[in-house]
């Protein structure tokens, strides 16, 4: 998890260099409500000094000898720019320039401020599927954190948020929790123990022998084809009815006819 983070940190610094060539210090973190102070590193500001802030190349803070020009951020005594209260909109490039009285340069800093907010805890969504079982680490802001697991209490080497595991790998009593973090913040889930089998995949896909879809065409269509049923039954016994009283006038039209001979 620390390789990581690790990581995670040196990609910030080679991403944030400017186009000048001058090298940007990785990100300054911050939670959002907390205070943030980027400093110049212990130099001291003369009062006749020029000092001039600005946040993404807008100006924020600017003093020339003992007049104040702007000021929508504080400074203190050494020229560091004081941000209280921060939110996610104060993040970006900060850079401040000191000017002696006579113009030149005195120091130059870029910094680069990241508000994020605290990680929320996540929770463990378990799905029992054929032959196996698949474990979300459900967590808000998923794009912005890191995700790791831990099965019976030991790392395992997942950092994506969807595991599958199948029915052979998983023992009896085997726990799964996951972890969610960022820079400033990490929380972790309450554990769960899945409980899948393949009697439980198959009750999902069979219903009394049958196939579920099987099921489905057959209670969905079961109205249907007892109506249709219904119908041909009773054209059946109407046409065997009219065959027997058809056979029985026959047989009597020929006893009519044989009578005068008798």
């Amino acid at each position: 998890m620390k390789m990581l983070l690790n990581l995670t940190l040196i990609i910030f610094s080679l991403i944030f260099m400017s186009f000048s060539g001058k090298f940007v210090s990785s990100c300054i973190y911050k939670a959002t409500g907390e205070k943030a102070v980027i400093s110049f590193d212990g130099a001291k500001l003369q009062e006749e000094y020029e000092l001039k802030w600005t946040h993404n190349k807008n100006r924020v803070y600017f003093k020339k000898g003992s007049k104040v020009k702007v000021k929508e951020l504080d400074v203190d005594e050494d020229g560091s720019l004081i941000l209280t209260d921060v939110q996610k909109d104060k993040s970006g490039e900060y850079k401040g320039i000191v000017y002696d009285s006579e113009g030149s340069l005195i120091k130059e800093t870029v910094q680069q401020l990241c508000v994020l907010e605290p990680v929320s805890e996540p929770t463990v969504v378990v799905e029992c599927v054929e032959k196996g079982v698949n474990l979300t680490c459900s967590a808000e802001n998923h794009r912005e954190v890191l995700v790791s697991w831990m099965r019976n209490h030991m790392e395992a080497n997942v950092t994506h948020a969807f595991l599958h595991i199948s029915l052979s790998e998983i023992k009896s009593g085997d726990s799964f929790s996951c972890t969610v973090s960022n820079q400033i913040s990490q929380k972790s889930a309450k554990e769960v123990q899945p409980a899948c089998s393949d009697a439980d995949t198959s009750e999902k896909r069979f219903l009394f022998g049958l196939d579920s879809w099987l099921m489905l065409v057959i209670l969905t269509g079961g109205g249907s084809f007892l109506i249709l049923f219904i119908i041909c039954l009773v054209a059946v016994c109407c046409c065997c009815g009219r065959n027997k009283r058809k056979a029985k006038r026959e047989e009597q039209h020929q006893l009519v006819s044989l009578m005068p001979y008798l």
